[in-house]
């Protein structure tokens, strides 16, 4: 047990609010029993609307550390974010997804709270400053004020570093995946979903439509099927399903979605839709850290990424990668590998992949690099 003069308390201060737990508060619970081996505490601060999902209610009812906090004004966001910390004695404040505003108003409750409290952002994606210097000022001005810096992949801490944050200030935990929440998941069949049992299903994640290259899946799905390939796009929604559905539309330049297109909601035994699934696409612009890729893979479904840096750096076989923006070569992809042959090779290279990323990417290490951290900026 660590001397208790040097104990501290982290206050988590996020805007998640998705239906399911997910990898991001299993992580945070990784953490928590981590440092709390050695005496140390944690506080969650959820945004207001997360208290209506089922996980964070049953989470509040079993811990006395849970907080929701609403977003009603700068100063009083402020005033909510201070009194925990306050009341809470907390030596460090872990900022997770939270907008520009919001930050502002943490550095304001930090100043005001009386005690010192060192500062850690955590970037789950890649931070774009403004091009021009002058509407960049705020936002390297609040930047400076920064203890340190986490980044969920190699690639985001070099564009960080490139951007003028000292490399001293910037550390890297690679996203974790709870892999244990992927072994358990409801049976789906394809015809339930209105597929043919013998229809082949290209999956893929994309609430953000160009981000995600949902319109590179559709070209290239659709490219298939006009040379007589039965397969069909399965596309898992958290949100913006009307957004999404309306640039599909607009590409195709149909009223309706063709029938070869789906789009399902999330779920929280997301292993049951790599289950169902043929191939896993992730042909995305830009990524921080792509979970999906790596739980795809440790469901041992075939997956297909675009070759960026933050994608190119996760633990998956050479011939998972794709050229960026490029919709012949994922069309031509996807059909080698719905045709390559159930070998024994084949079986050992996706097998193989899961012992890789199962190593890389477990919640034990990510709460060790974090707790890493805190150590040394206090």
């Amino acid at each position: 047990m660590a001397d208790s003069s040097n104990n501290y308390t982290v206050l988590h201060l996020t805007d998640y609010g998705a239906p399911y737990e997910g990898n991001f508060v299993a992580s945070l619970r990784a953490l928590e029993r981590k440092i709390s081996e050695e005496g140390n505490g944690m506080v969650y601060v959820f945004p207001k609307r997360a208290g209506d999902m089922p996980w964070a209610k049953t989470m509040q009812g079993e811990q006395q550390n849970v907080f929701f906090i609403e977003r009603n004004g700068f100063f009083p966001y402020a005033r909510q974010i201070r009194r925990l910390l306050r009341e809470r004695n907390a030596s460090i404040l872990h900022a997770h997804f939270i907008h520009y505003t919001e930050k502002l108003a943490a550095l304001f409750a930090v100043a005001t709270c009386g005690h010192r409290v060192k500062t850690v952002l955590h970037l789950h994606n890649h931070l774009v400053l403004p091009k021009s210097r002058f509407r960049a000022m705020p936002q390297r001005l609040y930047l400076g004020f920064i203890s340190r810096f986490v980044c969920c992949s190699r690639s985001v801490a070099d564009h960080l570093i490139a951007d003028g944050i000292p490399q001293s200030r910037v550390s890297v935990a690679e996203n974790a995946i709870a892999f244990e929440r992927l072994d358990s998941f409801e049976p789906l069949s394809k015809e339930s979903f209105g597929f043919a049992a013998d229809e082949k299903i290209a999956l893929m994640f994309g609430f953000d439509f160009l981000r995600k290259g949902v319109d590179l899946a559709v070209e290239a799905v659709r490219a298939l099927r006009e040379t007589g390939e039965c397969v069909s796009l399965a596309v898992v929604l958290s949100s913006r399903k009307e957004q999404v559905e309306a640039a599909i539309l607009s590409q195709l330049g149909a009223a309706q979605l063709p029938d070869w297109i789906r789009l399902l909601p999330a779920r929280s035994d997301v292993a049951a839709y790599y289950s169902l699934a043929d191939v896993f696409l992730s042909p995305s612009r830009e990524e921080g850290f792509c979970y999906s890729l790596v739980e795809a893979v440790y469901c041992q479904t075939p997956v297909l990424a675009s070759a960026i840096d933050a994608q190119r750096d996760l633990a998956l076989p050479q011939n998972a990668f794709v050229p960026p923006e490029n919709a012949r070569s994922l069309s031509a992809a996807i059909r080698r590998v719905l045709h390559e042959p159930d070998a024994p090779e084949q079986r050992d290279t996706l097998e193989q992949a899961k012992r890789r990323v199962v190593e890389a990417y477990a919640l034990s290490g990510w709460a060790e690099r974090v707790a890493g951290v805190y150590s040394e900026i206090l």
